[in-house]
């Protein structure tokens, strides 16, 4: 229950455990669910690359050493080659952190291109899938039909429906 600061420990990553020499029982190592969403971050080749200042951050060399360190402390992205020495697939758990990202680092005077988000599949058995996500969603009546159908045309399959009779209806995907 202490909460203590430990340095000089360079090979230490997130989810691992400092123990007792004396009673050596880790914590469960935390499980972040796969990435959904893939976005490319890659150099800034347009004509106009680097005419807005002397600091801006241009190389491959410099956008690949960010998105390592990136990967230090942000559990939930992994960053993959592609076919050009001078773009990274980034993959996420939703566009919302891969935007943030590339945010932080167009704020950090990182100039680059980022392509558009595309959904991480899996091979399973010789069967292409996507990743499938539960969702519990508590609306008003008078919504629930909307509701359905903005789920359903993200091919969203409901699971469940419960009506509290309170005027709200929880909607399980």
């Amino acid at each position: 229950g202490d909460i203590v600061a430990v340095a000089g420990v360079n090979d230490i990553m997130i989810g691992e455990t400092i123990v007792d020499p004396d009673d050596p029982r880790p914590l469960p190592l935390i499980h972040v669910d796969d990435p959904a969403i893939s976005m490319t971050f890659g150099i800034n080749d347009s004509p106009l690359a680097g005419t807005e200042g002397k600091d801006h951050k241009l190389t491959a060399r410099m956008i690949k050493d960010r998105l390592d360190r990136e990967l230090i402390g942000n559990v939930s992205i992994k960053v993959l080659p592609t076919d050009r020495p001078d773009a990274w697939e980034v993959q996420g758990r939703g566009e919302l952190a891969l935007a943030v990202l590339a945010e932080q680092m167009r704020r950090e005077g990182f100039e680059l291109t980022v392509g558009r988000p595309q959904v991480v599949t899996k091979t399973i058995d010789g069967v292409v899938n996507e990743p499938m996500e539960n969702t519990t969603i508590d609306v008003p009546e008078e919504y629930m039909g909307t509701v359905t159908q903005l789920m359903a045309d993200r091919k969203g399959r409901m699971d469940g429906m419960t009506n509290h009779g309170s005027g709200w209806v929880r909607l399980q995907f």
